[in-house]
């Protein structure tokens, strides 16, 4: 049996620490490091993680990929579906790094369509990661 130890490195993008994880830190306080340092960990294990429900890849592209996780606020009694929060990530696996791009709760969203509007939010704020894929 083979098992991987390769570590990743999480870097929250400008955009989502201004725009989205302030609202989540105002929200739920002294929770909201416990829940970060939980989705930190998380995301660095990125390879088991994918094996499980909470992670779905939605474009891939060579050596990149963007995906969705799922995830709940610590010592808050919901289960990680129920919750409804989201984190959009942009992996890069020749270099080992996870770049979070938005963090958001699924009831924020003004759209019809959840995909189409993190798509969008991704076009117009990371606009060096969407050339990397052209069904953006």
């Amino acid at each position: 049996m083979c098992i991987n130890n390769k570590k990743y490195n999480v870097i929250v993008g400008e955009y989502a620490k201004n725009h989205y994880i302030k609202p989540f830190k105002k929200k739920y306080k002294s929770v909201w490091w416990k829940t970060f340092e939980t989705i930190e960990f998380m995301l660095k294990n990125i390879e088991k993680l994918l094996k499980t429900l909470k992670v779905n890849k939605i474009h891939i592209c060579d050596i990149w990929y963007i995906a969705k996780y799922e995830f709940n606020i610590e010592w808050i009694k919901v289960s990680t579906k129920a919750s409804w929060n989201r984190i959009i990530i942009f992996v890069n696996e020749e270099k080992l790094e996870i770049t979070i791009l938005l963090v958001y709760a699924k009831t924020n969203i003004k759209w019809a369509n959840e995909t189409a509007w993190w798509e969008n939010e991704i076009k117009k704020n990371y606009k060096q990661i969407a050339l990397y894929f052209s069904n953006l």
